[in-house]
């Protein structure tokens, strides 16, 4: 991914976590990621285009002001934001590695909060499961200026998909007339 310098440490981290899982990378070293277990989320992609949250670590139930389990994660999005954002996700989801979106969190009196959100997609059983991606929601400093409001909508600021792959079983064919 072109500027993955840029991003946070710990997105970074993620990310190539998120990589190794996918067989396109080396694995991360040991103990890598650990720091950010408590900003981690799970989603599942429902057929119907329903986000709901699975699993909310205890950093992020601090930042949004609750726990989200249960919640449509995609209720936090303006509608064109959030169709952005669901094409992230496909291109997550057909790469088979992380993607990376930044936003601007907001409260409901207008403090913004910057942060990364990283997104991967897990290997479970789709039948049982449903269509899941682990998150890590990052922030990029200035929790204090939310002075404990919580987050209630996010808008995205720029959008950073894995490089797209040739479906499997699909060939290339140039024909010369």
């Amino acid at each position: 991914m072109m500027g993955e310098e840029t991003f946070h440490p710990d997105t970074r981290a993620l990310l190539a976590y998120g990589r190794a899982l996918a067989g396109a990378g080396a694995a991360p070293k040991k103990g890598g990621a650990d720091q950010v277990l408590e900003r981690l989320f799970v989603i599942e992609r429902t057929k119907d285009g329903r986000l709901p949250i699975r699993t909310f670590g205890a950093e992020l139930v601090e930042l949004f002001g609750r726990d989200l389990r249960e919640h449509n994660f995609a209720h936090f999005f303006l509608p064109p934001d959030l169709a952005m954002l669901n094409t992230l996700i496909e291109a997550s989801a057909a790469a088979g590695e992380p993607a990376i979106a930044r936003i601007t969190a907001e409260t409901a009196c207008g403090r913004l909060l910057g942060a990364e959100i990283l997104l991967t997609p897990l290997k479970v059983d789709n039948k049982m499961l449903g269509d899941r991606f682990l998150g890590l929601f990052q922030s990029l400093g200035g929790e204090p200026f939310l002075d404990g409001r919580p987050i209630q909508m996010m808008r995205l600021g720029s959008l950073h998909p894995p490089a797209a792959k040739m479906p499997k079983g699909m060939r290339l064919v140039v024909v010369n007339d």
